[in-house]
């Protein structure tokens, strides 16, 4: 069983510790050489494809390797800029990915044509060399029942853990952020460029944070899309996106009461249907096609649906499925997605990584117990996702981090521009002030739109400032925002 679901399942969790590893704050350099040989492409479906050999552990060059799987579309048009690096957060989010169902709209030529557009997966993600936990999640997807405590967390993170020891062994220590930071500039040499320009959501922000930091003068421009706090961390639990999720939710509410066409009114309104329908899966699971649906895949489903108004309906007739026909498709669809569940039964591995990376970058290992008396206090206050926030133990049985997380103030050419939005619920607006309080040199601006992510995503009127600022280097005024059409 996992639990703790709304703290795995959301990720963005960031942490800052005032030590490098092996790595120096200005120069990013490791000991002993280990260069990168060029990268050789090849067509793959509509983009090309290359595979990067990298250390498996950057203070030691001359040891094992792992892979980086590397994608990329070309400019479309001169003059060419040069580079610039996807990440779409996670952490365990593939940019490979990203890259196949978003660099068509980026390469617009009156867009970011002018770039070669790359995404590559992280270590320990998709098409890179993996790490790996358990099997599958299918019968894990459940909160704390009745009677059920820190003894049941305990017993599933020690079966967990020692699950992502077996299948990945040495990696495990090896995913965190300061690497995948690493990996990016051995990607840069590898193409032969000088600098990149980066555009990064939410996990994104903080991998972002931490290249500028290490390697400031290889940065040509870099947008950190939904940021995420530095004080942020897994053994740590604040209320902040929890808090985040609720106000999501008053806001999918009161736009479904102001919709008559919504379908929730039939039933009570969307607050009487969020009752109704945790009333029905908290007292057994509900069919869902050949599956059934749990109170764990209940809660993941409504979360994954407050995500972006563009799912909204979705939601909306998730719930309205629960309450008057007790089946559970559309809600287990959308929990699926967030989960990263294939349609044949296996996952991605995104749930492993995330887990992985988040404690690979935290330097505590703080008692399981405290943990998870905090996840309870946090959780008994909330009002509607309290039993999918509560549960946690961290990274309880995990080893103590090798190289935690460092996230410092950065001195760039050009200032990095970080973008919210007011109605963000996994990175909420104040995670935005607490990275700029860290990195400095950055510029802030935001739109009044409600979902996770603004560029391309959940936001019209910040197109084109954050266009210019990638293409022309044009940095807005620092506060500005924008309010979106109706």
């Amino acid at each position: 069983m996992l639990v703790g679901l709304l703290l795995m399942a959301i990720g963005g969790a960031c942490q800052v510790d005032d030590g490098v590893g092996s790595v120096s704050r200005t120069g990013g350099t490791v000991p002993g050489p280990f260069e990168p040989a060029p990268l050789e492409w090849h067509e793959c479906g509509g983009k090309e494809c290359a595979t990067l050999v990298v250390p498996r552990d950057h203070a030691s060059p001359d040891g094992p390797t792992i892979e980086v799987a590397v994608a990329r579309i070309r400019a479309v048009v001169e003059p060419r800029i040069g580079m610039l690096i996807l990440n779409p957060g996670g952490p365990g989010g593939s940019g490979i990915e990203m890259l196949e169902w978003m660099g068509h709209w980026l390469a617009d030529p009156m867009l970011l044509g002018r770039f070669d557009l790359v995404g590559f997966d992280p270590r320990g993600v998709g098409q890179s060399t993996p790490v790996r936990c358990m099997d599958g999640h299918d019968d894990e997807m459940a909160v704390l029942g009745p009677g059920e405590g820190l003894d049941v967390a305990v017993a599933d993170a020690e079966q967990r853990v020692a699950g992502c020891l077996e299948r990945s062994g040495d990696l495990v220590h090896h995913v965190g952020t300061n690497a995948v930071a690493r990996d990016i500039d051995m990607i840069r040499r590898a193409m032969g460029e000088e600098q990149i320009s980066y555009l990064g959501y939410s996990y994104g922000t903080r991998l972002g944070a931490v290249y500028a930091a290490l390697f400031g003068d290889r940065v040509r421009a870099m947008v950190l899309d939904g940021p995420v706090d530095p004080n942020e961390r897994v053994s740590r639990p604040s209320r902040v996106q929890a808090d985040g999720f609720e106000a999501s939710w008053a806001a999918f509410a009161e736009a479904c009461d102001a919709e008559p066409t919504c379908p929730l009114h039939a039933i009570g309104g969307p607050e009487q249907a969020f009752a109704d329908a945790v009333a029905v899966v908290s007292a057994a699971p509900v069919p869902a096609g050949e599956r059934s649906l749990t109170n764990g895949e209940f809660y993941l489903g409504v979360v994954a649906g407050l995500y972006s108004p563009l799912s909204w309906s979705m939601l909306s007739e998730g719930l309205e499925e629960v309450v008057a026909e007790g089946t559970g498709m559309v809600l287990q669809d959308l929990g699926d997605v967030l989960i990263g569940r294939r349609d044949d039964g296996s996952y991605d591995g995104s749930v492993d990584a995330l887990f992985l990376v988040d404690c690979a970058d935290d330097p505590e290992r703080p008692p399981p117990g405290e943990v998870f008396d905090a996840t309870v206090a946090i959780a008994d206050t909330l009002a509607h996702f309290g039993p999918a926030y509560a549960g946690s133990v961290g990274c309880y049985p995990l080893p103590i981090a090798v190289d935690p997380l460092h996230i410092g103030p950065i001195d760039l050419a050009v200032p990095a521009l970080l973008v919210y939005l007011e109605g963000d619920p996994a990175t909420p607006p104040t995670w935005a002030g607490a990275l700029a309080d860290v990195l400095a040199d950055v510029v802030v601006i935001s739109s009044d739109a409600e979902g996770h992510g603004a560029y391309m995503a959940n936001s019209w009127c910040l197109t084109g400032p954050v266009t210019d600022y990638l293409v022309d280097l044009v940095v807005p005024t620092d506060g500005w925002s924008c309010v979106e059409p109706d």
